[in-house]
């Protein structure tokens, strides 16, 4: 009779979210196959973790979360770095306020314009770039996204196989159950109907004969032998036969102890069929099981991956958007220097003005003093008013 193995597979673990673990990622494989198997379903348990499995898959697990731990506290740690980095940077404001552009002269503020506009072009070619690299981290991001949501159709599908099976394995089961139960009755009756109509003539034990000639069989195939011990052995399976064809001559003479042997061999035969089915059903669950456990890891390396990307597009949008306000500031500064020139017109700027004023008092001190002075000086002192 076939033995019951009768183990589904194993329940998946993506049904429960993985969480960060206490544990320190010192923890190695050889230090969790020392513990138990009720320490590793704790050191689970107090991580959130599934605890159903063997001693293998526990461990597995626990290394496979404190993994994820491991690598999320570096993106962390390194995401944190970046931060304090960029907070350390002191905020200065890249271009003169109105009241100092107003104490420069038309050619500083000529020269300064073109600074602006030579430093406001550096930072949009770098705020282009930025955008570009940021571009490139959210693509990057969306195809991990749309593999990882492959990943997990790939485990929905594999799950629902896999405990479709189980169920499958179960109705098999019962039903072997309930038609071992007839196959036994039907042996019993068989055997002891033939005992009752053949007794005192000393038939032979069918299974037992038929395992002989297994043996011999056995022995013919793999033990070197002579050519006369061979011949003997083959005699002697072939005198087994014989007495397996005369038990079922024999049977068949009792019409009714032959219905009996055929109605247990039919009953028998639709036992061993239901094992087999059983057995296959099982091993496609477990397969099953193993794929989804497949899919279910590269979905969350994939998810990992793109977090990174994701946290990587931020932190270059963020970047731009720092250089764009700058570019927009120095645009600003070229703008107020324009205006303020359009508004000055032929007076020129205060400091115009004021290093005019200072070049006619010297001009008019010179005419005082009785020194001689072209005519387009004498106009400049006419302009100021002195003369």
């Amino acid at each position: 009779m076939d033995s019951d193995q009768e183990n589904q597979a194993t329940t998946a673990s993506e049904d429960n979210p993985s969480s960060n673990s206490s544990e320190s990622s010192v923890d190695t494989q050889q230090d969790f196959s020392k513990f138990s198997v009720d320490e590793l379903k704790s050191k689970l348990k107090d991580a959130g973790l599934p605890v159903s499995g063997k001693k293998a898959d526990l461990i597995e697990r626990l290394e496979s979360s404190l993994s994820e731990s491991s690598d999320d506290k570096s993106e962390e740690s390194s995401d944190e770095t970046d931060s304090d980095e960029d907070s350390d940077k002191p905020v200065v404001n890249p271009v003169l306020s109105p009241e100092e552009l107003e104490q420069l002269s038309r050619s500083e503020l000529r020269k300064i314009r073109k600074e602006y506009h030579q430093k406001a072009e550096e930072l949009r070619v770098g705020r282009d770039e930025l955008n570009l690299t940021s571009q490139t981290h959210a693509s990057e991001r969306n195809d991990l996204n749309v593999k990882a949501k492959e990943y997990m159709d790939e485990v929905h599908m594999y799950r629902d196989r896999r405990n479709g099976l189980n169920v499958e394995v179960g109705q098999i089961r019962d039903e072997r159950n309930e038609v071992t139960e007839k196959v036994n009755s039907l042996k019993d009756n068989f055997l002891s109907l033939k005992r009752k109509r053949f007794s005192g003539q000393n038939l032979p034990p069918i299974a037992r004969l038929r395992k002989q000639i297994q043996e011999l069989e056995i022995k013919q195939m793999t033990t070197p032998l002579t050519t006369d011990k061979e011949r003997a052995l083959v005699e002697e399976i072939s005198s087994l036969q014989n007495k397996i064809k005369q038990h079922d001559e024999l049977i068949e003479t009792d019409t009714e102890v032959l219905d009996a042997r055929d109605t247990f061999r039919e009953a028998e035969n639709k036992r061993r069929e239901l094992s087999k089915s059983m057995q296959k059903s099982r091993q496609e669950a477990q397969t099953a099981h193993h794929s989804m456990k497949d899919s279910l890891r590269l979905n969350r390396s994939t998810r990992r991956k793109a977090d990174a990307a994701q946290r990587a597009f931020v932190k270059a949008k963020e970047k731009a958007d720092i250089v764009h306000n700058e570019y927009i500031e120095y645009l600003r500064g070229m703008q107020e220097i324009d205006r303020m020139t359009a508004s000055q017109g032929k007076s020129g700027s205060v400091a115009d003005q004021k290093a005019s004023a200072a070049s006619a008092e010297d001009l008019f001190a010179k005419f005082l003093a009785g020194e001689k002075l072209s005519t387009e000086q004498l106009m400049i002192i006419q302009k100021a008013g002195m003369l």
